[in-house]
């Protein structure tokens, strides 16, 4: 399908694959989408800009950055950071189109409706968009489908007016008279409220007076005076910023100084907010900031999973407000084909642009799609390099391109391209299938993972996608014949582990395939080196395993049902280590949790667990997000026959009592060599890691997260 992108400050549109159905959405052939003369202009601007720029610009981003260097080094993190975002930026959030498929989990929608679509990455500009239940609303009959296609905008606007909850009568100065603040005025004005519009383009001013405002300025000495003599000298009721000019604090001073006392300013657009004190002080000023669509907004459970909130306490949600909005329109309560300046089919989106930024700069421009459809059903995946004999190597398909994925095992699979070839890409994000797919010389790029199940070419499916995920996909590529390589965990519940455990023991066909696990740490060369000086111990190892972890809060994802918490997610690693270290099976388990005060701090995130093995050795894992970044994250002690092995973050080993001193620049925690022994282990048919192995460490923490959730 095609899809407009931003790249380096141009305008593109690309051949990508087309998104996959989930259950919790439907999947919509767009007719028409709004490009907006602010947003989407700010965005195309700051696509160009140097790297340090757009840091600079967002200062939260830094500390990954940082991480990523502290990590990888500064070139390695130069280049990742760089690869992510020559992806591409996908502009759009406001579209209209008919619902071709509906998740299983959709019953009040059907095939053939024509709905609106809303969120930026979601309703973007592209022939097909999957669309989540509560972003997506029923256009009714009277409506044009090029109308419908503003239901975000207007759902933007809408929130901001509910924000200045004014009553009939009352007066409201609009700051700003673009396309959000042309809208919001078209509804004050209907709603009985005196507006009066501010803007320094005259043009723009024409456009609500032909819609029936009456009073409207640019910004002109006397412009308080003007206001003061038309609402009885007080000021106005309320003032709404739509203006947008992140750098400029005089927008909202000057909001204060229109509002009368004990009045309300609702900051809706993008501007500085360095407020003068004394102003606000002296009138009492209630300042509020409108979150975009409404209630919901940023929400995962209501975006995402389409859990709605109730309508007796949330009465005016993101979807209800796209809802009110389409009745506006239909009511002729709202004007919108009047603000649209031009519309483009989808392969000239660069002239939309264009048009924007020339001298007529209208408020709006369409993009439209319907043209050029030849085939209903859309395609998942392209062909990015025309398909090649390969021999001698393995053949991979990536299931799942997460950071991690980018990070770390993209680059070590092309530093091994003398064992592996990757063949095929898949992730949810059709831009980055197909950017990543160009980038590593794939063949294939695509948002569906049975794209790659069913690909006799592969040989390796590469799992990476998140943790609740991991079984359900295990099991599908062991079905069909496919070597498996998993990030961890393996799965999540006992259940699934004992389903995984059958399908190896009892597999279906005369192919045996071979499963491996990410258990990167047994690979690393220091521990390979604590492993050659324990082995010849006559008597039992004594460990301890201190994890500094980084915090979480507790609706991270890794927390959740997603994740399945930090014991299962992460502290396999170290139950697989100990078992790797000791050479056998445990034979008793204790854990106990702290008992946190409030739920700041998780109890499954912070624990100590005491393991006893078989052949008399002992392990201790102490498990913490209450420590400092400042300290070393991970810390093994091993005690044996009067010699002690101190592992710091897998950078750096002392032996007390054995002269063995080990360091190295960057942290190795034995990814790319865990890589290399697979490799070297499917040419040879043996396992690299012995399923009972993955097996005991997948059992451990399954156990160990049972025993502490269950802790009083």
């Amino acid at each position: 399908m095609k899809q407009v992108l931003f790249k380096k400050g141009k305008v593109v549109v690309e051949e990508v694959p087309a998104p996959k159905l989930n259950d919790n959405s439907v999947l919509v052939e767009n007719l028409f989408s709004i490009v907006s003369s602010g947003t989407e202009l700010t965005s195309l601007s700051f696509s160009k800009a140097p790297l340090a720029l757009k840091v600079l610009k967002y200062p939260t981003k830094l500390a990954k950055g940082l991480r990523l260097i502290k990590e990888h080094g500064l070139i390695e993190a130069y280049k990742i950071v760089t690869g992510i975002l020559e992806s591409g930026v996908t502009p759009g959030y406001s579209s209209c189109g008919r619902i071709i498929k509906v998740g299983k989990n959709i019953k009040d929608l059907k095939e053939g409706d024509l709905v609106s679509c809303a969120g930026a990455n979601i309703a973007s500009h592209a022939e097909y968009v999957v669309v989540p239940r509560n972003l997506v609303v029923k256009v009714p009959e009277g409506i044009s489908p090029r109308e419908a296609a503003s239901a975000t905008l207007g759902a933007i606007a809408l929130n901001g007016v509910r924000q200045l909850d004014l009553k009939i009568g009352e007066s409201c100065v609009v700051l700003g008279l673009g396309l959000i603040g042309n809208i919001a005025s078209q509804i004050l004005l209907a709603n009985g409220i005196k507006v009066i519009g501010i803007d320094p383009l005259k043009s723009r001013q024409d456009i609500l007076k032909k819609l029936g405002l009456k009073y409207a300025f640019g910004f002109k000495k006397n412009l308080k005076e003007e206001i003061l003599g038309l609402t009885n000298f007080y000021g106005a009721d309320a003032t709404l910023i739509t203006a947008s000019n992140p750098q400029d604090n005089s927008i909202i001073n000057l909001a204060l100084e229109l509002t009368r006392k004990k009045g309300k300013v609702v900051v809706l657009g993008d501007i500085g907010l360095k407020i003068e004190r004394l102003p606000w002080y002296e009138k009492e000023i209630d300042l509020r900031i409108s979150s975009s669509y409404g209630p919901g907004r940023g929400d995962d459970d209501y975006e995402k999973k389409g859990i709605d909130y109730p309508y007796p306490y949330v009465r005016w949600t993101e979807n209800r407000n796209m809802e009110c909005y389409l009745e506006l329109l239909k009511e002729k309560k709202v004007d919108f084909l009047s603000l649209i300046g031009g519309e483009y089919n989808i392969k000239d989106a660069d002239l939309a642009y264009k048009l924007l930024t020339s001298l007529k700069r209208p408020l709006a421009v369409l993009i439209s799609y319907a043209s050029l459809k030849e085939e209903k059903t859309p395609q998942t995946f392209i062909e990015v390099l025309p398909s090649k004999k390969i021999e001698g190597k393995i053949k991979v398909g990536i299931i799942g391109l997460g950071a991690f994925c980018q990070t770390v095992h993209l680059p070590n699979l092309l530093r091994l391209q003398n064992f592996y070839h990757i063949r095929g890409i898949c992730t949810h994000n059709q831009v980055q299938a197909k950017y990543f797919a160009k980038r590593v010389k794939a063949q294939i790029a695509t948002t569906n993972y049975e794209d790659i199940l069913n690909d006799s070419e592969i040989d390796l499916v590469f799992i990476t996608t998140r943790h609740n995920t991991h079984f359900k996909l295990v099991k599908e590529a062991l079905l069909k014949n496919k070597n498996v390589f998993v990030e961890k965990p393996l799965c999540l519940t006992f259940e699934e582990l004992l389903e995984i455990e059958k399908l190896i023991k009892e597999p279906k066909g005369t192919y045996f395939p071979i499963l491996t696990v990410g258990f990167n740490r047994r690979f690393s060369p220091f521990v390979l080196k604590m492993k050659e000086i324990v082995k010849e111990s006559r008597n039992p190892l004594i460990i301890n395993y201190t994890v500094n972890d980084l915090y979480l809060p507790p609706s991270h994802w890794v927390n959740t049902s997603e994740g399945g918490g930090r014991i299962i997610g992460n502290a396999c690693h170290m139950f697989d280590l100990f078992y790797y270290l000791t050479n056998s099976q445990v034979e008793n388990i204790s854990a106990f949790p702290i008992k946190p005060i409030d739920s700041f701090y998780l109890k499954t995130d912070n624990f100590i667990s005491n393991l006893k093995f078989k052949n008399g050795s002992l392990a201790n894992l102490v498990y913490t997000t209450q420590g400092s970044e400042k300290a070393p994250k991970e810390k093994i002690t091993v005690y044996s026959e009067g010699m002690i092995l101190e592992l710091t973050d897998f950078k750096d080993l002392k032996g007390y009592g054995v002269r063995e001193r080990m360091s190295s620049f960057k942290t190795q925690k034995g990814h790319f060599e865990e890589l290399k022994e697979l490799a070297k282990s499917l040419y040879q048919r043996k396992w690299p890691i012995p399923f009972e192995e993955i097996y005991e460490a997948t059992k451990i923490s399954l156990e160990v997260d049972r025993m502490i959730r269950e802790t009083d």
